[in-house]
């Protein structure tokens, strides 16, 4: 028998089934064989992009104010060139906006490769070890980034000291069905079983272009370990002697480390395939689970004016960090990424430079004005009224946070700022005509004498809105030469430690009591005097100690402990005392 269904509740179910099917589309989006679902947790206000579902999501957490997230770091065979710095300088931009704009404390776990096929190809031509290699590397590495005031990551994880981890994570994926062995020795994902591959490729059909040379059942199946080669590093396993694959290590210490689903995943846009696509498939199967990541970002690449492929070691158009910097600043270089978003390329060329390092000099010229002016060694003889600076500082603020928020958009923030600054230096520009009544369309030069700007608190607003914003980007004014940062703090590290040590051998002399008595004594002077002898001489010497130790914390903020060890030394803010 067939229900009749009236009309008015056929409209209301209707309306309810399209209100069902809209919730269903926003909490989970299909993308090829898998979904994204919108986490439950605490929403930041934020929007990013989702490559899963080509358009933005909203960004949110599973613990509030904190977001776990893993950072494929280098292949730690060569120097650093430009093209991964700015992919770490765009990555580094956005950690500041979570931490310094929202608050949010961001866990970086940043994984390091030190075994793989280029590092062991390098060690064979240069004839050094592997691990001297890697070192060496991941040391000048970090080194560039402290340069250009990249941030630090949380936890670095290295391949080499995680192999049980990835044993282990191997293993499983075996036991469950996902992976197997061929008759070299070696391990693969079988991703027809998997069933769910091709999330950020969208490959759909099998590509058996290699056919099954080495045993593998699809040209799609990935190696999760290598049997080794004669002269290849290897270590023991149960399929024999041999070494990680390249995806399985991502996989393995991020969920080591962060556990079967994390906030958030991050890249340059070559590793989404096939890195990301194959971390993302062996992992959800070892997981057993749909989403091992909430969120992915990838950062565009960096290219050289005239090319069209992306800067890369193995096609030889590098430039590497180093030699970048004895042109430019890391502000120059931060300014370049800021300019654009995060997920589109970016040329690298002189012209683009120029743009860069202009946008750094209007910033710091008009910071420059402002502080000029609160000093008293300036004067704004401008035409514009404190209420407009007031209120277009309060619309920048807006505008700014509006773009933090909308997928971290550094160029509108940017914009926002520059309008900002450009409306305010009128402060310092004469007009020709000063009289109170100005005729003219020009809104800004109709302002009265007595409604100008008369004391220094609004452009000093200003400037502090700007270095705040332009600090929490990442970029340093007021300093001359920030690539010299790291070698000025070295060279500052080496001289406190200097001094200390000459103050430690000042009172090692000065404790030693016994050595004066016993030399007193082959000179025949009496013990009592050698005493008196002693404290005058001594005394001195303990005079000089406390000495050093007020004026390093007077003169270098530097504060001295003294154990049963031996001294410390620590950096500490200055105690201001009230006049």
């Amino acid at each position: 028998m067939r229900r009749h269904v009236s009309p008015i509740w056929r409209k209301i179910l209707q309306a309810s089934a399209a209100y069902q099917h809209k919730l269903r589309k926003l909490s989970l989006c299909q993308v090829s064989n898998q979904s994204w679902k919108k986490p439950e947790g605490h929403d930041t206000g934020i929007v990013i992009y989702n490559p899963l579902v080509k358009e933005k999501v909203p960004l949110i957490l599973q613990c509030e104010k904190i977001l776990n997230w893993y950072a494929c770091g280098p292949t730690v065979y060569d120097s650093a060139h430009i093209g991964h710095a700015s992919s770490y300088v765009r990555q580094d931009v956005i950690r500041r906006i979570l931490q310094n704009a929202f608050g949010i404390d961001c866990m970086l776990v940043m994984g390091m490769t030190d075994v793989d096929d280029k590092i062991i190809a390098r060690s064979n031509e240069i004839k050094q070890p592997i691990k001297e290699i890697t070192s060496m590397y991941e040391a000048e590495f970090f080194s560039d980034m402290s340069k250009l005031n990249i941030l630090p990551p949380c936890v670095i994880t290295r391949v080499t000291e995680n192999i049980p981890v990835i044993l282990s994570f191997i293993l499983r994926l075996q036991e469950d069905g996902y992976a197997y062995k061929t008759s070299d020795g070696s391990v693969y994902f079988d991703v027809n079983k998997y069933g769910r591959y091709g999330i950020f490729s969208n490959l759909k059909e099998n590509q058996d272009e290699q056919g099954h040379a080495i045993g593998k059942k699809s040209s799609k199946d990935f190696a999760l370990w290598k049997a080794s080669k004669p002269g290849e590093p290897e270590w023991d396993s149960p399929w024999g002697g041999g070494r990680p694959g390249w995806h399985i290590e991502c996989s393995a210490m991020a969920s080591d480390i962060l556990g079967s689903n994390f906030d958030l995943h991050s890249g340059g846009e070559d590793l989404m395939f096939p890195h990301h696509e194959n971390e993302l498939a062996q992992s959800c199967a070892f997981h057993n689970t749909e989403q091992w990541v909430n969120y992915w970002f990838h950062t565009g690449h960096l290219y050289l004016s005239g090319q069209d492929v992306k800067m890369s070691k193995s096609l030889k158009n590098v430039i590497s960090v180093s030699d970048a910097l004895k042109k430019y600043t890391p502000n120059h270089f931060r300014m370049l990424c800021l300019l654009t978003s995060y997920r589109k390329r970016m040329e690298f060329s002189d012209e683009r430079m120029e743009k860069a390092i202009s946008t750094v000099n209007s910033f710091n010229n008009f910071i420059n004005k402002c502080d000029a002016y609160a000093k008293g060694q300036a004067d704004v003889v401008g035409n514009v009224s404190e209420s407009q600076l007031y209120e277009r500082l309060a619309d920048a603020n807006t505008a700014v946070m509006k773009a933090y928020a909308d997928d971290f958009n550094t160029p509108k923030a940017l914009a926002n700022m520059m309008r900002l600054t450009k409306f305010a230096n009128q402060a310092f520009v004469k007009k020709d005509d000063d009289n109170d009544d100005v005729d003219g369309d020009d809104e800004e030069q109709q302002v009265p004498k007595s409604s100008r700007v008369r004391s220094p608190a609004v452009m000093s607003s200003i400037s502090l809105f700007l270095k705040r914003h332009l600090q929490l980007l990442g970029l340093e004014f007021r300093q001359r030469k920030s690539e010299d940062s790291a070698e000025f703090q070295a060279k500052f590290d080496d001289l406190i430690d200097l001094a200390v040590s000459s103050r430690n051998k000042i009172r090692t002399v000065a404790k030693d009591k016994q050595q004066l008595f016993e030399a007193a004594a082959e000179l025949d002077i009496p013990k009592q005097t050698a005493a008196i002898l002693m404290k005058k001489t001594f005394g001195s010497l303990w005079n000089v100690s406390d000495e050093i130790r007020v004026e390093l914390l007077k003169r270098a903020d530097v504060e001295l402990r003294d154990g049963k060890d031996g001294t410390s030394w620590t950096v500490v803010e200055k105690v201001k005392t009230p006049k």
